[in-house]
């Protein structure tokens, strides 16, 4: 029986739950924001040293896949990763942490029924690591900018990052792959999806 209910104090809850789930939100934002500054001015430093291990590249991306396995099966999205057997010799926290920033990008930005993968492939002494998607793609005016430490894409198109939303999560995957002496690329088309690789050198 709810005859002593007040339907403005219900809707004044309702208001108040939502402003602290906005404000918990923005919270959870500022501190992985805080968090990926700290970690891009600690590979930043000169005296940063890589710790390369060998592993086969299967492990890998089977590991960063599982991560983002429920998230994706959530928002009905096929999330793969593409077998391989080549091996490689690379900072492992690094690249899973890149990979992962890539996976979360794509996550982002691919509707229900879309698909997600991650590939690896060896060519002309480089090993090519990256996460592909059926997504909204991304505008050529952002193109040039992706990977520019702060930059917001104005089209919604544009891959938000995992660090905070402030354009922090793909600076970091590039400043990974320069570690490792590679390069990271975008290919992209509005409505099609977008491809991002990690070049890297082959090493022994």
């Amino acid at each position: 029986d709810n005859r002593w209910a007040d339907p403005q104090r219900a809707t004044d809850a309702t208001g108040d739950r939502e402003l602290i789930s906005v404000a918990l939100r923005n919270t959870r934002n500022a501190a992985r924001l805080v968090q990926a500054m700290g970690d891009l001015a600690q590979l930043d430093e000169p005296a940063f040293e890589l710790r390369p291990e060998a592993l086969a590249l299967d492990d890998l991306l089977n590991d960063v896949a599982m991560r983002f396995a429920a998230r994706a099966q959530a928002q009905g999205v096929t999330l793969a990763a593409q077998e391989t057997a080549l091996h490689a010799r690379v900072d492992v926290e690094l690249i899973e942490r890149a990979l992962a920033n890539l996976v979360e990008n794509s996550l982002k930005f691919t509707p229900a029924g879309g698909r997600i993968t991650l590939h690896a492939h060896q060519a002309d002494g480089w090993l090519h690591l990256g996460v592909s998607d059926s997504g909204a793609g991304i505008s050529p005016a952002d193109k040039p900018h992706l990977f520019d430490r702060f930059y917001q894409a104005r089209h919604s198109a544009a891959p938000a990052t995992g660090e905070g939303g402030r354009g922090l999560g793909l600076a970091i995957v590039k400043r990974i792959a320069e570690l490792h002496g590679g390069t990271v690329g975008v290919e992209s088309d509005e409505g099609v999806g977008t491809v991002v690789t990690l070049r890297l050198p082959v090493r022994s």
